[in-house]
């Protein structure tokens, strides 16, 4: 609860830092400064930038705790060098919500007008593939440094015919194959097309379609002993989400499992779960539906037992069997 002016403050600059790395990011600081201590005179030359201002650039950044300083020089601190220098994944996490800041901007037409300010994903698949690309990328990243290990579940265990449900660049397909799952990832023809390229030497089936327009998401009518839905659902509205679990009920066999990985809107820590849901109705125009919502959505496309599995927040993952 916050109850005093202090406690506000700190919340409404909290753009203050994120537009700090962003900006280092984009100019290029974490790329040439490693982990040997540079003047910002060396640095202010290369990156083209005016030198006062790229020091208190630099001062703030080693405020954050992203940069040491050594007398006049600044250095990349370990964490910096390895997580957002050269090669580093987190560069692409910053990138991502650099994009996503700018739609936050717009949260009060989000509200007004009921929709979303960011186009559709297709829309942005044929009109920006590179930065497309590079969305999934940084999903790929978060997944991995916090998404559950379901390779582990024992309804999606080695040997079974998994269907990866708008599996992206193979998150958690790579995983369930290397663990001996059979898997058939679809996703939109593009995005399968890189997935085949990150996924190349591996054992899974890429398929690319449309799951919207085929009846059982891009594979014969029960031909699955299972399928995976990972961090779709929150994209679509509730009706939109019944549909497409209903296609994928129909790719599953009598006694499969659909296992559902996703965020809550009334998942914590803190208001975790009510920030993610504003975030997909600026994003999508979906919501981050409340865990009684996803468990009706799985009853209304015919899924049976379903039961949430005891991962701890914010991780929502719910395990159904088709009947």
């Amino acid at each position: 609860m916050i109850d005093n002016d202090w406690q506000l403050i700190d919340l409404i600059t909290g753009y203050q830092p994120a537009a700090a790395i962003t900006t280092a990011h984009r100019l290029g600081v974490f790329s040439v400064l490693g982990r040997v201590p540079r003047s910002a005179g060396d640095l202010a030359a290369e990156l083209a930038a005016d030198p006062s201002n790229l020091v208190a650039l630099l001062e703030a950044l080693a405020g954050i705790g992203l940069l040491r300083r050594e007398g006049d020089r600044f250095a990349a601190t370990p964490y910096t060098a390895e997580r957002l220098g050269p090669g580093g994944e987190m560069g692409l996490v910053v990138a991502k919500e650099a994009v996503f800041a700018g739609a936050w901007s717009r949260l009060d037409e989000v509200v007004t007008e009921g929709r979303p300010v960011m186009e559709p994903w297709r829309s942005q698949l044929d009109r920006n593939p590179e930065q497309a690309r590079a969305f999934l990328e940084a999903l790929d990243v978060l997944a991995r440094i916090a998404g559950p290990a379901l390779h582990e579940l024992e309804a999606l265990a080695p040997g079974k015919r998994v269907l990866d449900v708008g599996g992206g660049l193979g998150t958690y397909a790579r995983p369930l194959s290397e663990a001996g799952s059979h898997v058939t990832l679809v996703d939109y023809p593009l995005v399968a097309g890189w997935a085949s390229e990150e996924l190349e030497g591996t054992r899974v089936e890429v398929v690319g379609v449309d799951l919207f327009e085929h009846p059982s998401c891009g594979v014969p009518p029960g031909s699955m002993d299972a399928a995976l839905v990972s961090h779709l659902i929150h994209d679509l509205a509730e009706d939109q989400a019944v549909e497409l679990l209903r296609r994928v009920r129909s790719a599953i066999a009598p006694g499969g499992h659909v296992v559902v990985n996703d965020f809550a809107g009334d998942s914590g820590p803190g208001a975790f779960g009510a920030l993610f849901d504003v975030m997909m109705r600026i994003e999508t125009g979906g919501a981050a539906h409340s865990r009684k919502a996803l468990e009706s959505m799985l009853a209304g496309a015919g899924f049976e037992r379903i039961r949430r599995l005891p991962y701890d927040d914010p991780l929502t993952v719910y395990i159904g069997v088709r009947p």
